[in-house]
């Protein structure tokens, strides 16, 4: 069952509202990556979420943010974007 964190995004019992991260990081654009990158505990932009429903075919709502579990992945992923 979904609810809400402290910033108003959504959560998943604890999980992310979003598909695998290991199925979307590796094939976002640069620039969505340094959206994220700009605030790891932030609801996802527009842009971002049409990137990651493109590139999945799942549907990310509105406000969804990386879990901890995802911020930790992209934490390990960082290597230079540009």
């Amino acid at each position: 069952m979904a609810g809400a964190a402290r910033d108003g995004s959504l959560l998943m019992d604890d999980e992310s509202a979003l598909p695998p991260i290991e199925d979307w990081w590796p094939a976002l654009t640069i620039g969505a990556r340094h959206t994220i990158l700009e605030d790891l505990h932030a609801p996802l932009d527009d842009r971002v979420r049409e990137e990651i429903e493109r590139i999945t075919g799942t549907a990310v709502p509105a406000g969804a943010a990386l879990s901890h579990h995802e911020v930790g992945f992209v934490e390990t992923q960082q290597q230079p974007v540009d």
